[in-house]
């Protein structure tokens, strides 16, 4: 039978093993899955179950930091920075390598998460690699940095060689190819009036004024191209209640 001592001792070194909560500032907010969170919470049972039983051994199912030829959407694995291209004053190209020539083995739609360290402060953001899908050895990942961005100043401080830390893959939505590249399964009504290219002033008043009731505008597209287009659409004489921008 342990004394009071000896039981003290051992619960004392029950609470060092228990894993820290993570912070806000940790979670990439991109919905990943596992996100740190459910990492979390699934080491903290592993946890509990190991000291219900006074088993430590059921711990040693956490994985190391290592660095082996396939990612991990739950571990971080260490990559080594091999070049690091400053393409403009804020945006950077930075390859990592890859073991034993391996592939990384992502497909369209998927990303990475990158774990960074700034005044203490863990910090985690998503980025996608813009390198091949069959590129041997390495991957490459397009970084812009701003000025007041927690993880710009992490990545601001890497040199080649340096080690980077992630985890993945993520990301559900898988991209397949466009088998129809025609306008022939459209109905007849809109073939005419359907383009692909350039969206001009012209072209959005001859689509208006084609329309024989009042027409209704879903515009989709990035903030720049959405305000463009909200500004052709009043000049075609469309009010704003006659369009909706995603």
């Amino acid at each position: 039978m342990m004394d009071e001592t000896e039981a003290d001792a051992d619960e004392e070194a029950w609470l060092q093993l228990r894993p820290v909560e993570p912070l806000p500032s940790q979670c990439c907010g991109s919905g990943c899955s596992p996100c740190v969170f459910d990492l979390y919470h699934r080491e903290l049972a592993r946890w509990e179950a190991a000291r219900a039983s006074k088993d430590r051994s059921l711990l040693s199912g956490q994985e190391s930091q290592s660095c082996p030829s396939q990612l991990s959407p739950e571990t971080f694995l260490a990559f080594r920075i091999s070049a690091m291209d400053r393409l403009t004053e804020d945006t950077y190209r930075v390859r990592f390598a890859l073991p034993r020539n391996c592939q990384l083995g992502l497909r369209p739609g998927q990303h990475l998460i990158l774990r960074g360290k700034v005044d203490g402060l863990e910090i985690q953001r998503a980025y996608t690699p813009i390198s091949p899908a069959n590129a041997e050895g390495y991957f490459e990942v397009l970084i812009k940095c701003y000025p007041t961005g927690l993880m710009s100043r992490y990545v601001q401080s890497w040199s080649t060689g340096d080690t980077a830390f992630w985890r993945g893959p993520f990301g559900d939505f898988f991209y397949k190819a466009n088998q129809e590249n025609s306008l022939e399964k459209l109905p007849w009504s809109y073939r005419e009036k359907t383009r692909f290219g350039r969206l001009a002033q012209g072209l959005i008043e001859e689509l208006v004024g084609s329309c024989r009731r009042k027409p209704f505008a879903l515009v989709c597209g990035s903030a720049e191209f959405t305000k463009d287009m909200a500004r052709c659409l009043l000049r075609a004489g469309l009010a704003e209640d006659s369009y909706f921008l995603f």
